[in-house]
């Protein structure tokens, strides 16, 4: 049976006014009266698992603010391979790189079920240009996400770790929230595509942990599974050279 395409579905206007995440958000500092012009452009988007939020060389239409789910940022080389250098999870913003460029520098792509609110671009240049404490918290926040790409390059791909040490501080990475212990379940091939290494290697790596019980697999459907981790289990790990 052929797999069907994945789903987009717009929600309607968001509602800034209500946000539960708009603390967290790059808008923060921002009042709920200058708000009110601002929140009436950004759209709610669910996504299906597989679904692109934007394309890698697409024109940049606008940034997203991760409400639900987790994203991989994917870059592409001239043969067509690609390479996932992040993932974005609740509270995070894809396309922030691209906001003041003509076109996206990545891809961005769900996976599993995804809520994200889409803040047309020219909505946002205008509002960081009118807002100076929301100039300094995009400057901070592009220098997180610098600093997360050159940590997952440095602490996942490093070629002479065991793959047991790199999944470990992989999986640690894809915690759904800091302190809890459900973990994104990402596929075989997007964990290899992360790390650098076979997806054969990856699946032992992975049914290892699954037989020793530092993982257990949860979730009904492929859009909605997860790992719940032995945490202290895998802190040891990943600590290990």
């Amino acid at each position: 049976m052929a797999r069907l395409p994945p789903t987009i579905r717009c929600q309607g206007r968001s509602n800034c006014f209500d946000c539960t995440l708009r603390h967290e958000m790059v808008c923060s500092e921002v009042t709920l009266d200058e708000l009110i012009d601002f929140h009436t452009g950004i759209e709610d988007f669910d996504y299906g698992h597989g679904a692109a939020l934007f394309e890698m060389g697409a024109p940049t239409e606008g940034v997203y603010c991760i409400r639900h789910g987790a994203v991989k940022i994917v870059k592409h080389d001239q043969a067509g391979n690609q390479r996932i250098i992040r993932v974005l999870k609740k509270g995070d913003i894809a396309g922030i790189e691209s906001a003041f460029s003509d076109h996206y520098e990545h891809s961005a792509v769900a996976v599993g079920d995804v809520r994200a609110c889409r803040v047309p671009i020219e909505y946002f240049r205008n509002f960081v240009a009118t807002h100076g404490n929301l100039q300094m918290r995009l400057l901070k926040t592009s220098q997180a996400t610098l600093r997360e790409t050159e940590d997952w390059l440095s602490e996942l791909t490093v070629g002479n770790l065991p793959a047991r040490t790199r999944m470990a501080r992989l999986l640690l990475r894809l915690k759904v929230t800091a302190d809890g212990d459900r973990i994104h379940r990402f596929g075989v091939e997007d964990m290899a595509a992360i790390l650098g290494i076979a997806a054969e290697t990856v699946s032992r790596v992975v049914s290892d942990f699954v037989r020793e019980g530092i993982l257990v697999k949860g979730g009904k459907s492929f859009a909605t599974r997860y790992f719940r981790g032995d945490l202290p289990a895998l802190e040891k790990i990943a600590r290990e050279a």
